[in-house]
């Protein structure tokens, strides 16, 4: 991700404060909050920086959190020990058998906007279902639709948008789905239409756009995150009909 080459800062307020990946998290942890135990074990299986680990340990949850990028890791950990939450991150593979979290067992494994970045994704996530113990929950999202594909994405280093159905097919055998948002419609996606139209007209970079906004944030520019929140949050209402920038999946493991 070409954000893992910016400075430490940069990251940490980028990954830390983004409106969508805030909201993101507070459907997860709902979603979690309704069918794991409070002192739940759960991985967070392609963590990045630690945003989501450091939500899930806050809230009660016994978290571990892997990444092969190790300077991610590195990062997350400072901001963890920082802000004095219980969450360990490790930098590995997670197919490598002598890892830590290979001993699995947990009560569930996260992975949230991470398959779209890798190739074998069908390999990614049927690991994660192995460290899962029998009744376990599967939660996963990714970006959807791949008629959205943009310059976006491209920055953020997607190899692809999936369509509902080829997602939902990983899953058939050995998963009782049980629960399926999408996020991001109306106002993400017609903020999302409108920013990368406005981008193409006037010849402007996003790279320069994204950087400029997390490394100078002037008081409009945290206005228009406050209210790009809130408006995610009306997106929300919508967030059973099939029309989003994002699709989260919770499963449980027959």
């Amino acid at each position: 991700m070409q954000v893992y080459t910016q400075e430490d800062e940069l990251i940490e307020r980028w990954q830390w404060n983004d409106p969508a990946l805030r909201n993101l998290s507070d459907i997860v942890l709902g979603l979690l909050h309704k069918v794991c135990q409070p002192r739940a074990r759960i991985l967070d299986l392609g963590c990045g920086s630690g945003r989501l680990s450091a939500d899930m340990a806050a809230a009660g949850f016994q978290v571990d959190g892997i990444d092969v990028e190790e300077r991610a890791i590195a990062i997350g950990q400072r901001i963890l020990a920082r802000r004095g939450l219980d969450a360990r991150l490790y930098a590995g593979d997670v197919h490598d058998p002598n890892h830590p979290v290979a001993v699995g067992g947990y009560d569930a494994v996260v992975c949230t906007e991470v398959l779209e970045h890798v190739g074998p994704w069908r390999e990614l996530i049927g690991r994660g279902g192995e460290l899962l113990r029998p009744g376990g929950i599967l939660l996963v999202s990714v970006p959807r639709d791949p008629h959205q594909f943009s310059v976006l994405d491209t920055y953020a280093g997607h190899k692809r948008r999936f369509r509902d159905a080829a997602l939902l097919s990983a899953f058939q055998q050995g998963y009782q789905q049980f629960a399926i948002r999408w996020l991001g419609f109306p106002s993400m996606r017609t903020i999302v239409a409108l920013y990368t139209t406005a981008l193409k007209l006037s010849g402007g970079s996003h790279a320069q756009q994204s950087q400029a906004l997390w490394r100078e944030p002037t008081l409009a520019r945290r206005l228009y995150l406050a209210i790009f929140y809130r408006l995610l949050k009306f997106d929300n209402l919508f967030s059973r009909l099939p029309l989003g920038t994002t699709i989260v999946v919770c499963m449980r493991k027959r």
